[in-house]
């Protein structure tokens, strides 16, 4: 009887360990409130959440720009910089070696004596824009801006540095003539007040990172879970070493450092006979479940699977 007992309990356990017919997680998901943005309305932008991910901007000056070209860029700086109030800039202490390109400043200028010619016998003042971004899907994140200024408008106040470095920020041309971001240049050009305001708005936001789970398939087998998911930084700062919590019934299977992710970055995770209970219901992977990262939205760090 004793040895009928250990061979029948010998078979329940190895049946119970065997692998089964394949069953599909189907994921239980509600789509989380999204990352509060925000609304720009009439202003024109060339890309809306596009911002450098800190408001201490630095900034280097070619020693190719004459004196005038330099203060008219410094006198844009620091424009800017009152007109909305949340951003400041500082030049970046080292020379510029545009042999090398070694210059590690946010917002590159430089200056050239070129005439470029437009169309209705019009010649460019300047150029500008955001010259390497990283696009996170929540944000496009500003890594470099670049601003050229050619023979610019023989004006007191800095018209073409000032509207170059706008685009840097991201705004498009305006069809209002007094206003900096028209697109021929005029002495009494200004700032409107609505441009101060979007990149205020912008900018109280804060600088933290959002992760979220993205694609996600699992299969049980018995008691043996195969699943392959991804996990995305859509935030505005990078985060280090990343913990991926598998619970089961709501009991902790296992957790998985992914390591850190970077701005616009990914981990996807391929996993293959994790052991579970063989009578688990519910399948839940939770990003950063004990809330060491701060960010900007904690809602969508969970996904659930049932059986």
């Amino acid at each position: 009887m004793v040895v009928l007992m250990l061979v029948f309990f010998s078979l329940a356990v190895v049946f119970d360990n065997l692998p089964r017919k394949p069953v599909n997680l189907k994921i239980n998901y509600l789509e989380p409130e999204s990352v509060k943005l925000v609304e720009y309305g009439a202003t024109p932008i060339f890309a809306k959440n596009l911002r450098f991910n800190h408001n201490f901007i630095s900034y280097s000056i070619d020693e190719a720009c004459d004196e005038g070209r330099v203060s008219d860029m410094v006198a844009a700086f620091n424009i800017f910089s009152s007109e909305v109030g949340i951003i400041s800039f500082y030049e970046f202490p080292g020379d510029y070696d545009s042999d090398l390109g070694n210059v590690k400043s946010d917002i590159r200028v430089l200056c050239s004596d070129e005439f470029i010619k437009l169309d209705n016998n019009l010649f460019a003042a300047g150029e500008g824009g955001p010259s390497r971004i990283i696009n996170s899907s929540g944000f496009k994140v500003i890594e470099e801006g670049k601003v050229i200024l050619y023979n610019g408008a023989d004006c007191h106040y800095p018209i073409v540095a000032l509207h170059e470095l706008c685009h840097v920020f991201g705004f498009d041309h305006s069809k209002d003539p007094k206003n900096i971001m028209y697109n021929v240049s005029r002495c009494d050009q200004r700032m409107s007040p609505d441009m101060g305001e979007l990149i205020r708005r912008l900018y109280s936001i804060e600088a933290l990172a959002n992760l979220r789970i993205g694609d996600v398939v699992g299969i049980v087998r018995g008691r043996y879970l195969d699943f392959n998911i991804s996990v995305l930084n859509e935030g505005l700062i990078a985060v280090d070493s990343v913990n991926l919590t598998i619970l089961g019934d709501g009991e902790v299977i296992n957790v998985v450092d992914l390591g850190d992710i970077d701005i616009g970055y990914g981990r996807t995770l391929r996993v293959q006979n994790m052991r579970v209970d063989s009578n688990v219901r519910k399948i839940d992977f939770v990003i950063d479940a004990e809330n060491v990262v701060r960010e900007l939205n904690e809602n969508d760090n969970r996904i659930s699977m049932s059986v």
